[in-house]
């Protein structure tokens, strides 16, 4: 049950991790991580799980209605422990870096001057996969103390934006913006 867990936590983790690395730093080894690594623990965790479900079977023919059960229940925690994961805020590593880094934002944000109407303090590309095989994915951690939809989906692109852009409010006055193209 314990490495059922650490499974579907690592695959959640796994996925965090290329929501927050940013394409332009370490390219080499964010490109690796990418491509290897998804496939790899896809392939591992998918070959244990069926291991699982042969052992259930087995002991089923067998008789052993505890081993059965215990097999099936750790198969289910994998995915469990998986949406637990992606679902769960505290659990976002954008959340822990505006939280780190409040002050530091919060004075960018006032240095700009248009924090009232909302600044964009750092945007990074997040894409993964293969180029031209999947969506470009760009992340805006957006600072705004009055209406952050509105920095979001402007009056000029509001149609544009609103089929391929999501904000998620993170902490306080900082918002997430993703957008998909």
């Amino acid at each position: 049950m314990v490495i059922a867990a650490f499974l579907g936590t690592a695959c959640a983790a796994y996925h965090r991790a290329l929501d927050f690395w940013p394409l332009d730093s370490a390219n080499g080894l964010r490109g690796l991580f990418d491509l290897l690594g998804g496939p790899l623990l896809f392939l591992s965790v998918a070959g244990i799980l069926f291991v699982w479900f042969v052992g259930a079977l087995v002991a089923l023919f067998r008789r052993r209605i505890r081993g059965m059960v215990s097999r099936l229940i750790a198969i289910i925690i994998v995915p469990v422990c998986f949406g637990t994961m992606i679902t769960v805020p505290l659990f976002d590593p954008w959340l822990w870096y505006v939280i780190f880094n409040k002050s530091r934002f919060e004075a960018a944000a006032a240095a700009s001057g248009s924090a009232q109407n909302g600044t964009i303090i750092e945007g990074r590309d997040v894409s993964t996969g293969i180029a031209g095989a999947g969506y470009n994915h760009f992340v805006a951690l957006i600072f705004s103390e009055s209406d952050p939809p509105k920095l979001v989906y402007g009056d000029s692109d509001e149609e544009k934006l609103a089929a391929n852009s999501v904000l998620t409010h993170l902490y306080g006055n900082f918002y997430r913006r993703d957008e998909y193209f």
